[in-house]
C-alpha cells in the first residue's frame, strides 16, 4: 500500500502561474535506495457463550531494497527492483510465520514498468514470487492528478487493493483516497503532500481461505515528501486502521482490529 500511495514529481515539472504537473520520471541509470519499515498489530475477538475469546499478534518488518532505473522516457520508467535484506519479528499468531516470510522475501527481484501517471505493471519477477506479490504490482492504478495543480489543490483516486487472506491475492477491497498538495516552498526541490482515505470490503466479495467471508472498513492517513529534482518520492508515513468481521456458516463471527504503521524512505543516488 505504501507503493500504491507514493507520488512523485518529474524534474521538468516547473511551476507556471502557481501550477505544477505531478509525474514520475527518475533519471535513467540512477539507483533508488529504499528503507521500508512496517508494524502490524491485530486483535481478534469472538463472543462465545462461555465468554469472549481474544487473540493478538504483532509483526514488525524492516526491508532494504534498491531499484535500478533501466529506462526513462516520456511514456514511463522501467525499474529493476531487488530486495537486499529483510528483518522480521513477530509475537502471538504471527511469531511462527516470521522466518518463513523473511525467506520468501529475501533476494526477490522484479521488473516494473511505471507510467508517468503513477500506474505500474509487473513485467517480470523471480520464478517463485508469490501470487500476492504479483497481485500488488500487476495493476497499480494511477495516483497522479490528471491536471496541473497548485498548493492546496486536491485530487481523488479510487483503486482496488488486496487484503491479507484474499484468495490468490485477489483485489477485493476499495480504497477511496484524497490527495492534497500541502506546500511547495520557494527555492526548494521538495513538495509536501498529504493523503486521507477510506477502505471498504463488502461480504459479497469472493470468500477468503477456508470459506470465510470478510467485511471490512477502515481509514488511511499519511504524508509524503517528494524530490522534484530527481523525480521520485523521498519519504512517506502512512497509518492504516481497519475493522473487519469474519463470518462462516454455522460458526461464531469474529471481530478483527488491525493497525498498520508504515515509514518509507528513499534516497535517489547515481
Amino acid at each position: 500500500m505504501a507503493l500504491v500511495a507514493a507520488c512523485a514529481v518529474g524534474p521538468e515539472a516547473k511551476a507556471q502561474g502557481g501550477f505544477i504537473v505531478l509525474r514520475i520520471k527518475p533519471k535513467a541509470g540512477s539507483t533508488l535506495q529504499t528503507r521500508f519499515e512496517q508494524t502490524v498489530e491485530m486483535t481478534g475477538t469472538a463472543h462465545l457463550k462461555s465468554g469472549d475469546t481474544t487473540i493478538a499478534s504483532q509483526m514488525q518488518i524492516t526491508m532494504l531494497s534498491h531499484a535500478f532505473v533501466e529506462q526513462s522516457d516520456v511514456r514511463g520508467t522501467t525499474l529493476l527492483t531487488t530486495t537486499d535484506s529483510v528483518e522480521l519479528s513477530g509475537t502471538g499468531t504471527e511469531g511462527g510465520a516470521a522466518e518463513g516470510t523473511r525467506r520468501a522475501m529475501q533476494g526477490r527481484r522484479a521488473r516494473l514498468r511505471v507510467a508517468t501517471d503513477g500506474s505500474a505493471t509487473l513485467v517480470q519477477a523471480s520464478p517463485d514470487v508469490s501470487p500476492q506479490f504479483e497481485a500488488v504490482f500487476s495493476g497499480m492504478p494511477s495516483t497522479m492528478p490528471e491536471r496541473p495543480v497548485a498548493v492546496h489543490s486536491t485530487w481523488q483516486k479510487t483503486m482496488m487493493i488486496p487484503l491479507s487472506g484474499d484468495a490468490a491475492g485477489a483485489p477485493a477491497a476499495t480504497l477511496n483516497a484524497t490527495y492534497r498538495l500541502d506546500s511547495l516552498p520557494a527555492n526548494s526541490d521538495m513538495a509536501y503532500i498529504s493523503l486521507t482515505g477510506t477502505i471498504t470490503r463488502d461480504s459479497s466479495a469472493a470468500p477468503i481461505s477456508g470459506g470465510l467471508r470478510m467485511t471490512s472498513s477502515g481509514s488511511v492517513t499519511g504524508t509524503m515528501c517528494v524530490d522534484r529534482k530527481h523525480g521520485w518520492w523521498t519519504e512517506s508515513h502512512l497509518i492504516i486502521e481497519m475493522k473487519s468481521t469474519l463470518t462462516r456458516e454455522g460458526a461464531t463471527p469474529m471481530q478483527l482490529r488491525m493497525t498498520v504503521v508504515q515509514h518509507t524512505r528513499t534516497d535517489p543516488a547515481s
